[in-house]
Order: structure tokens, then sequence, then C-alpha cells
């Protein structure tokens, strides 16, 4: 008696366990994408001096001694000290290679400087005062756009946009409608950087390279889950 109302309470069961997996396997997931594009206006540019010397001491002296020249120069361009910050510091010996062996060579004191640029036009004259106060290593310049994140919630709208315009057409293609909203999930935003490049331009002086900073594509994709409804 007891094994057969088991078996009847499980048979009620059944039919209710399959109606909630079937409902479960009524959704949709489509990924949207859109892209704005957006002129740099600000921009990062590393730059240092490597000093070499018999000892370690004397490449850091001659090392320090160009750097101070360097950071004159810096506040002679009237950057702000928030926007200037040393990005590598390092002291290492040199060594000559020869058949019979390596051997020490003296040392390398490297100190390198990172500027971020507030007005992008101004690139080309920076680097001119840099190199004249005696920078040796310069370059990875890097673009930024200052208020991206505004910028791309344009981007993410128009991405949702394109989510449920594609999830219409293919629910209606299955005879079925959109319901609900079950979940919205962003993929990392990304940036198109290009790279900065020597343009035929004016420049403020003979010494300063022209440098077009062009344009970023910020992209943005947003997965959508709608319910569906029969």
């Amino acid at each position: 008696m007891f094994r057969s109302a088991l078996l009847a309470a499980t048979l009620a069961l059944a039919p209710v366990a399959t109606a909630l997996a079937d409902e479960g396997k009524g959704r949709i997931s489509i990924t949207g994408t859109a892209s704005i594009d957006a002129k740099p206006d600000l921009a990062t540019v590393n730059a240092g001096v490597e000093s070499t010397g018999p000892t370690a001491r004397d490449a850091l002296t001659a090392n320090s001694k160009q750097m101070n020249a360097v950071f004159d120069a810096i506040k002679g361009l009237g950057i702000e000290d928030r926007d200037v910050g040393t990005s590598n510091f390092n002291i290492a010996q040199n060594w000559r290679h020869g058949p019979e062996g390596s051997k020490p060579d003296g040392y390398r004191v490297s100190n390198q400087v990172s500027l971020r640029l507030r007005d992008v036009s101004r690139i080309g004259e920076v680097l001119d005062a840099l190199t004249s106060a005696g920078v040796n290593q310069a370059g990875n310049i890097q673009f930024d756009v200052e208020d991206a994140d505004t910028l791309l919630d344009t981007a993410r709208s128009k991405a949702v946009g394109k989510a449920r315009k594609r999830a219409e057409l293919y629910a209606a293609a299955a005879g079925v409608t959109l319901g609900k909203v079950m979940n919205i999930s962003e993929g990392g935003p990304n940036r198109q950087l290009p790279h900065p490049q020597f343009a035929a331009m004016e420049s403020r002086s003979a010494g300063a390279p022209p440098i077009a900073p062009g344009e970023q594509k910020l992209n943005v994709s947003v997965t959508v889950t709608w319910a569906l409804v029969e």
C-alpha cells in the first residue's frame, strides 16, 4: 500500500516538473554591439635618460644631473605635478662579451618619467623641449579620451537596441514573442587605438615632430536574455 501511494504521488508530480523544465528553455540570448568614434583629448608621453659610467655611483650621478635638467624643462612647459610621475628606474651592470667570455664593463642607469598632456596639440613641442634638455629615450605615446565612459553610454543604448531588434526577428520566425528581460550583461568595453604617426602638418618649431592623434573607436557589446512567450 505504501509503495503504491508513493508511486502515485511521483506520477502526479512528474508533469509539473516537465512543465517547469520546458518553461526554463523558453529563453533567447542575443548579443548586440555598437561603436562610436571619438577624438582623443589626452596623451601620455614616456621619456627618460639612460647614462653609463665605470661605477654605479658615476652612472647614477650623471643620470641624476641630466634628469634634474629634464624636470626643469617639464616645469618650464607648465605641466602640473599631478601629471608627472616616474614610471621606471633601473641600475644594471654592463657586460662586454668576447671570445674569452663575458666581463663587467661599467654600469647603466635608466630613469623614465611619464607625462600626461591635457592638450594633445603640444606633443611635438614637449618632445622637442625634452630632447633639448637631455632626454635620450622617448616614445610609447598613448592617446586617450577623458570622457570615454559617457560616450560609451550612447553606444550601450545602441547595442541593446540592436540586440532587441534581432531577438524580435528570431522570435517572430519561431512563432513566439519576447517576454520580460531576464538578464543583461556587458562585455568589457574596448578601444581600437590608432598608432601615433608622424604627419605632414605644421609644427611649432623646427625640431618638434608633428604627430597625429587620429580617432579612437570605442566599442561595447551587450548580451540580453529574454523570456519567450507563446
